[in-house]
């Protein structure tokens, strides 16, 4: 039931959320003069980037580390304003067994061609019934799918993977994750500030968290979809049965790194060398194994990457299971040697993490049409922004700040004075 009763407004705008939709929002409605707070969960900022330099006493990140699209990514001027060393990806691709790298792009070709195809068909059919798989190399060609869409090919959409914009990508040196948080730097966050639910009143609404109530005229809401689907904030009045469908049908995926490091110049390969490798077992049809981001930056880092259910078995398993699996493939590949420069690792696990419960988001075969419904605002005055919620960069950093400045500007509407 919606609220009636008239209460004082302690802010223009409430932001849910400070990832990179919710630190967006929260500076363009600053800048605008709005009174805003953004309310974050957890104890830092940033959602799913977060660099650490502790680990490992190098940068880390622990989660995005591609600024993909870089012609069209705002971080990437960001960055570089900031100070950052903002480099283009390498074109450094090796594929064990494979030195010329042709019968992996054959394979590759083939499967995305087969997606946009049926895309432009209009058959938001399920890729797996698209690509049959023959041979080792057309099942780790299917890797390269299963890793950029956190899913596996039984659940990936072939129009919502063909939608996704892409191009040249680049890295930043002292980590994305580092570059998110400075350009943070003076947004009013306040952390350790769990919404639980959020009512619609009279004039506004009303976000109850752990540290109490507060009312706005506005709020807008950029948690992940998996916080979303646990129903873990409370809507009054409920969210509509198409929000409900589009939150259940547009979900996060399976995506971790399990990062080891070895002395410096160990690897035989450039610096950013992205490698693969034979792989016969499967896990649900899908490759059982992932891929590796060698000599991060030069700084002797490895991230083995792993996805899907494969990679949902392995974060179930635990850290130790995931860097063992990750350490091992590489001494099969390069030798028992490298385990001699060995230093220690560390592996994130998103899908167990308390505040985020997955990677980044993927619709199910034909439900991409649903992310429009996560756009619709709920009550006239509650907006959902983040990387879920845009129709080209959806599953990205980039998509999820572009997301918050479009919300931003519908919850200024709520403020006509500021407007």
């Amino acid at each position: 039931m919606t609220a009636t009763t008239s209460q004082i407004t302690d802010y223009d705008v409430i932001v849910v959320g400070a990832g990179a939709a919710g630190l967006a929002a929260t500076r363009s409605l600053r800048d605008c003069g709005t009174s805003v707070i953004c309310l974050e969960a957890s104890d830092r900022i940033g959602g799913r980037t977060h660099t650490d330099a502790n680990i490992f006493g190098v940068p880390c990140d622990l989660g995005a580390h591609w600024l993909h699209s870089d012609a069209i990514n705002p971080f990437v001027e960001i960055g570089r304003s900031l100070g950052f060393d903002i480099y283009p990806a390498p074109d450094n691709f090796v594929t064990i067994g494979d030195p010329t790298g042709k019968a992996m792009d054959h394979e590759k070709n083939r499967l995305y061609e087969a997606l946009e195809k049926a895309a432009k068909s209009g058959e938001d059919t399920a890729a797996s019934g698209l690509f049959p798989i023959h041979n080792d190399w057309s099942l780790i060609a299917t890797l390269s799918l299963v890793l950029s869409m956190a899913r596996d090919l039984p659940g990936i959409s072939a129009t919502d993977c063909v939608s996704a914009q892409s191009g040249s990508d680049s890295f930043c040196r002292q980590g994305f994750g580092a570059l998110v948080a400075k350009s943070a730097k003076g947004i009013p966050v306040r952390l350790n500030a769990p919404v639980r639910e959020i009512t619609a009143t009279s004039n506004g609404v009303e976000l109850r968290t752990d540290q109490g109530a507060l009312n706005a005229r506005a709020a807008i809401v950029t948690v992940s979809q998996g916080i979303l689907a646990a129903g873990d904030i409370r809507f009054d009045p409920p969210l509509s049965n198409d929000m409900n469908r589009a939150v259940e049908t547009i979900n996060l995926g399976t995506y971790n790194h399990a990062v080891l490091q070895f002395e410096p110049g160990t690897l035989p390969v450039e610096p950013d060398t992205w490698l693969t490798y034979q792989i016969s077992e499967t896990t649900e049809g899908s490759p059982k194994g992932g891929g590796f981001l060698c000599d991060i930056a030069g700084s002797g880092l490895a991230s083995f990457e792993s996805a899907g259910a494969f990679g949902r078995e392995l974060e179930l398993a635990g850290q130790d299971t995931m860097l063992d699996f990750g350490l091992t493939t590489l001494v099969g590949l390069f030798g028992s040697d490298i385990r001699k420069s060995f230093i220690k690792g560390h592996a994130t696990q998103w899908g167990e993490n308390h505040w985020v419960k997955g990677a980044y988001s993927g619709a199910n075969p034909g439900c991409s049409h649903h992310r429009a419904d996560l756009r619709t605002p709920h009550a006239e005055r509650v907006f959902f922004a983040g990387e879920a919620t845009h129709l080209t960069e959806q599953a990205t950093v980039s998509g999820a700040h572009k997301e918050g400045l479009r919300a931003a500007e519908l919850a200024l509407n709520c403020c006509p004075d500021r407007a």
